[in-house]
Parts: C-alpha cells; structure tokens; sequence
C-alpha cells in the first residue's frame, strides 16, 4: 500500500498499527514517509550529510528491532518514540566520538549569492553554531525541532516528554539565551 506523500490521519494510523505487528510492507512505508524528516533533523546536529546518512539507517535499525514493541496510540506519540530514537542515536554517535554537536550546514540554501554574501552567510552560520554551543542540550533540541523541523509545540513537548508550555518557556529562554550571546559576540 503506497500512500500519498502526506497520507490522512487514518492513513498513518493504519500504517504505524500494521508495522507495529511486523508487516513489513507497513514499515517500509513508514521508512518512505519518515526517513527525510528523521535525515533533516540529524543532519542539523551532526552537519555532516554522509555520516547523517548513517545515523538516519541507524534510526530506522533499531525502530525496526524495537517496533514490535511498540503499542501504538496517536501519531503525536509515535513522532515522539521515532524521534528519540534518532536522539538517542546522535547521542551515542557523539559519546563515541567525542565531538560537538554542531548546527547543520547542509540545511541552509545556497540561492546565486555572490562570493561576497557565501562567506558572509558562513559567519553568520559559524557565530550561530558557537553561540547554540551556549545553550543547554535541552535549549538545543527544543530550537532544532522548532525551526529546524518546522514542529508544533504540541509535537516537541510530546518528544521531549514536557507539557506544551513548558516548551514555550524552554524555547523562549533559548531564544533569549541565543539573542544575549550573539549580542555580546557582536561588541
């Protein structure tokens, strides 16, 4: 069953219930229907595309092992349990390797800027990545799926297991956060 690019709620429900049982065409739909969104949000932590490649097949490896397991209730509640799966992932790749988790290059557009406005388009970029490194990992998550991800309150708090106005609390005390740096940066 191959569904439309953005399949009804039903739809969805259906597919994530028939994968839940194992039935591989189910799931291999949901690979299809998930894998740029899991690829994107990776790819903003790790800025690295080949190595998000990796991550995301890793994601979908151990949502495959563990999917079985999975009792599914809302769409919301599996868009939590894929996505800290891919969390999760990106963490353990960075504890064995040791390195930062940097905001993604690749996400940004390269529209015909002059050389000019490229290397000026790569400070902004690079003040950014530092000044993210200044706010706390749950700062970070938050304005990844926020702006990154273009997710709905409702979606992150149910990822990061918060209530939605704690999320509106942790996102605006990112952003404040991110604003006082880059300021302070900018003197």
């Amino acid at each position: 069953m191959l569904l439309d690019a953005e399949p009804s709620e039903e739809q969805l429900n259906e597919v994530i219930r028939r994968a839940a049982t194992l039935d591989r065409e189910a799931y291999g739909e949901l690979y299809r229907l998930y894998v740029d969104r899991i690829h994107r949000y990776i790819a903003y932590q790790v800025s690295d595309r080949v190595l998000a490649e990796d991550l995301a097949n890793q994601v979908f490896l151990r949502a495959m092992q563990a999917i079985g397991r999975y009792e599914h209730r809302s769409i919301p509640e599996f868009n939590g349990w894929i996505y800290r799966i891919a969390k999760n992932v990106v963490v353990d790749n960075w504890r064995a390797t040791r390195s930062t988790v940097p905001l993604d290059e690749a996400l940004v557009a390269e529209r015909g800027e002059t050389l000019d406005a490229h290397f000026e388009s790569l400070a902004r970029r690079e003040e950014l990545r530092e000044a993210m490194q200044s706010l706390t990992e749950d700062q970070r998550q938050v304005l990844s799926y926020r702006f990154a991800l273009d997710m709905s309150h409702r979606e992150i708090a149910q990822i990061m297991n918060r209530n939605e106005p704690a999320i509106r609390a942790l996102q605006f005390r990112a952003v404040a956060a991110l604003r006082k740096v880059m300021a302070e940066d900018a003197r």
